[in-house]
């Protein structure tokens, strides 16, 4: 069985190959790739949460979320950015939420927006934009550390031992350290986020613009999208990109993802699924099967563009196999639904 090609996002222009990871969601602004290999993205226009498995493959949480803006997990607990009420919320088991933190709302609605986790795991980085204080809180909601004197904290991105901060009206990217706040990049016009790669490059969203700016080089990693919101990297250091407005999620490949067959196929007994390679240009480096459940790999990937795994006889209406891919860079989980 033969996958077919990654679906490619229309409009964007990159170096990188931009593969459409999902489409037709509602103001789509910040995101939270999650260790199983999904994407949760915070619909702003609506208030919804939505689950994102693969290519076109979503669905959505239960809880609704005024202006729902960044996610975050620590411990195994959700946590969400609610800009229109200017606080932040845990979502609970029981389907519901309950309000972790609450800030001083501004009349215009224009509250807080990305949080994130400490650098440590253990808490929550709170920036509260209209009042320009980045609050480091605990999961009980006690404020543990305040920096101040930013003009409007969007984003936050937590790094070893510190935070990256990017405030939208100084039109700049801050690393706060040990307390203190330092300004590392200037001239980025409204940037709502910001994030380092595993090589050290900052990378930073300016949607106006349309781009997505390496600022380490001052080179644009992908233009022609339309107002982005959300940034964040998937297990293999791809980038993850929310457009707003064309409600969608777009994955630039800048390591290797796989494409396998779309919907539940209908599999002949002991027929193989071939898993297909999709690289970065000059990514060479082998992909083998780390992990294979529901299925026996075959032949790893290596180098090449391809690999084979044999399904497990399906004795149900329809059977999922979830793929581990590893390289160099890290791993890029995989699923597929098929019967036989």
């Amino acid at each position: 069985m033969q996958p077919g090609a990654l679906p490619r996002a229309s409009g964007v222009t990159s170096a990188d190959p931009v593969v459409l990871l999902d489409s037709g969601l509602n103001g789509p602004d910040d995101l939270l790739y999650l260790p199983d290999g999904t994407v949760l993205v915070g619909e702003h226009g609506d208030g919804h949460i939505a689950h994102v498995f693969g290519p076109g493959i979503d669905n959505r949480l239960p809880q609704v979320i005024p202006e729902v803006e960044g996610i975050a997990q620590v411990g195994g607990t959700t946590y969400v950015a609610d800009q229109q009420d200017n606080r932040v919320v845990a979502l609970t088991a029981a389907g519901g939420t309950r309000t972790v933190i609450q800030l001083a709302p501004v009349a215009s609605g224009e509250n807080l927006d990305g949080i994130s986790a400490d650098s440590k795991g253990t808490g929550l980085v709170v920036p509260d934009s209209p009042h320009g204080v980045v609050y480091f809180v605990d999961t009980s909601g006690h404020v543990t550390a305040t920096v101040g004197g930013f003009s409007r904290p969007a984003g936050s991105w937590p790094e070893e031992g510190g935070v990256l901060i990017a405030d939208e009206n100084a039109s700049a990217v801050f690393e706060i350290k040990n307390g203190r706040a330092t300004r590392i990049a200037g001239g980025l016009p409204g940037v709502d986020d910001a994030a380092r790669t595993a090589d050290g490059h900052v990378l930073a969203i300016l949607p106006g613009a349309g781009q997505l700016r390496d600022i380490s080089t001052g080179r644009n990693v992908a233009t022609g999208l339309r107002n982005p919101q959300g940034l964040g990297f998937d297990g293999a250091q791809n980038l993850l990109v929310t457009e707003s407005d064309n409600g969608r999620v777009d994955l630039i490949v800048r390591t290797f993802t796989a494409a396998v067959p779309a919907g539940a196929v209908q599999l002949q007994p002991g027929q193989p699924v071939c898993v297909r390679i999709l690289r970065a240009p000059g990514y060479a480096a082998a992909v083998t099967f780390h992990e294979a459940v529901g299925a026996d790999p075959i032949s790893d990937p290596g180098s090449g563009s391809q690999g084979e795994v044999m399904p497990a006889p399906c004795h149900q209406s329809s059977c999922v196999v979830t793929l581990d891919l590893r390289s160099t860079e890290g791993d890029e989980i995989a699923r597929f639904s098929y019967r036989d």
